[in-house]
């Protein structure tokens, strides 16, 4: 029963991750057209701006809450009180966010020519605290969030294509991403009543403070390493970089949010079997969900650095065409920002060694920025691109070191060698793909989905564990 539920919650939450990642499929084409490189390239800027306060209101509750708050959801009072500081803590640390934001629009000269996108922006903050995710991550609910995210994405595209048409609409674009990405916000609040009763507390104990605290450190080095190339970028060049940049950045962050989907839903339940000290079970959920990741994770990265001309020119258009570049060096980072994920996130946040991935994190900020100062000026965007590289092996590495010592997983070695091995394959397809059709969508209609089924094939044949699996569990539902 227990398996079956993290079957259906990561199909559930790879649908909702899935969907959201829709609609910039499905506008970003045409938005890149409409606004141009320059207007995009505020849009990213203003974006990367307004990262850090988010990540300022939202304080590293969502992690924190998750890990804690599983251990009382059957306990109806306990989960209620635990709610309720939790939500109040969130409020007053989004006060102090949009506080914060308001001192820099008056007094930093730089975000004087932003000022409107940014305060647009600032709205996902509010919305932000007040869909609190995390109880629904608690209860391991992923159903309703799925479909509000659903209507939100649908209404967010007809006023796209409603009220976008040229470089003035940016303004209008902002508020509709706004909505996309943020807007179920007010129906998750109520709809969270069904689970617990939040009430606003003047004053929440402070004994959460500490470990959100150290939750949050980790958060803010992991958004600097991941939003100063942007803003950095932003700061020592012109929109026309940014937007070129921004164009590759959001290609990758698609594909490395789809991936990180699945390890998302698995949190809750690594959390709960720690609790219980339930160690076979963590080593046979670990265990598999590497042997899955690499299945994934390996072939993505490969066909984005192969098809990345293709995929820039046909997602962003001619005038883009510069990010393919910048989108070889990030697909890259691919692998090591997932599992960095899995083993920071899934691993000892889950183990309470939130001081250990504050190190890793922190480590890979003060490297990417550093390097970012150094490089961005001389080599522009495709610095950015390779500075995101070093940061994610970094905490990769860290990361996957420290969890080592706590318990032990690891990837079946049939499974990685049969992956590498269908991996070469389709970087053999595309090639030939690109090499003979010279319509772009024509390359990546034919080139991904032969790739796809030849990697399968490929997997097959070499008795890769993972795909005999899903073929074994397809074949015995029909």
């Amino acid at each position: 029963m227990e398996q079956k539920s993290i079957k259906l919650n990561a199909i559930l939450n790879v649908m909702k991750t899935v969907f959201s990642l829709i609609f910039p499929l499905i506008t970003f084409p045409y938005v890149t057209r409409m606004l141009q490189v320059e207007a995009m390239g505020k849009y990213d800027f203003s974006g990367s701006i307004i990262s850090y306060f988010t990540l300022l209101a939202a304080l590293g509750i969502n992690i924190y809450a998750v890990r804690e708050g599983s251990k009382y959801k059957n306990d109806k009072e306990k989960i209620n009180q635990f709610a309720s500081e939790i939500f109040s803590i969130n409020v007053y640390s989004t006060i102090a966010s949009y506080i914060l934001l308001f001192i820099c629009l008056i007094f930093i000269q730089k975000l004087h020519g932003y000022t409107v996108i940014i305060l647009i922006f600032s709205l996902q903050l509010l919305l932000a605290t007040m869909s609190v995710t995390w109880v629904y991550n608690i209860f391991e609910d992923f159903g309703y969030i799925t479909m509000v995210t659903l209507a939100m994405q649908f209404i967010a595209l007809i006023l796209m294509f409603l009220l976008v048409h040229n470089s003035n609409d940016l303004y209008k674009y902002v508020a509709i991403s706004v909505v996309s990405t943020n807007g179920s916000g007010l129906f998750m609040y109520f709809h969270a009543k069904k689970y617990v009763n939040l009430r606003f507390i003047k004053k929440p104990p402070l004994k959460h403070l500490k470990p959100i605290l150290i939750v949050f450190s980790t958060s803010l080095a992991s958004t600097i390493y991941v939003s100063s190339d942007t803003t950095i970028l932003g700061w020592v060049a012109d929109d026309y970089r940014v937007g070129i940049y921004g164009t590759a950045a959001k290609i990758y962050k698609i594909v490395k949010q789809m991936l990180n989907a699945i390890i998302a839903v698995v949190i809750p339940r690594f959390a709960y079997y720690i609790g219980l000290q339930k160690k076979d079970q963590i080593i046979q959920l670990g265990q598999k969900l590497i042997d899955y990741m690499i299945a994934i994770c390996l072939p993505a990265m490969v066909g984005l650095y192969c098809m990345s001309k293709p995929i820039v020119k046909v997602c962003a258009g001619e005038s883009f065409g510069q990010a393919y570049l910048s989108l070889q060096l990030l697909s890259v980072a691919l692998i090591f920002a997932v599992f960095a994920n899995f083993f920071a996130n899934c691993v000892l946040i889950s183990y309470k060694k939130e001081k250990t991935v504050m190190f890793a994190t922190i480590l890979s900020a003060v490297i990417n920025i550093v390097l970012n100062l150094i490089l961005v000026p001389m080599y522009m965007e495709n610095a950015a691109a390779a500075t995101t590289i070093v940061a994610e092996i970094c905490v990769c590495g860290i990361s996957a070191y420290e969890s080592t010592k706590l318990i032990k997983i690891s990837c079946t070695v049939r499974n990685l060698v049969t992956s590498v091995i269908g991996c070469i394959c389709i970087a053999i397809w595309c090639h030939f793909v690109q090499l003979y059709i010279h319509n772009q969508i024509l390359v990546l209609c034919v080139g991904i989905i032969v790739a796809g089924g030849i990697y399968g094939i490929v997997l097959l044949i070499f008795k890769n564990t993972i795909a005999w699996e899903v073929v074994n569990r397809f074949v015995k539902r029909k």
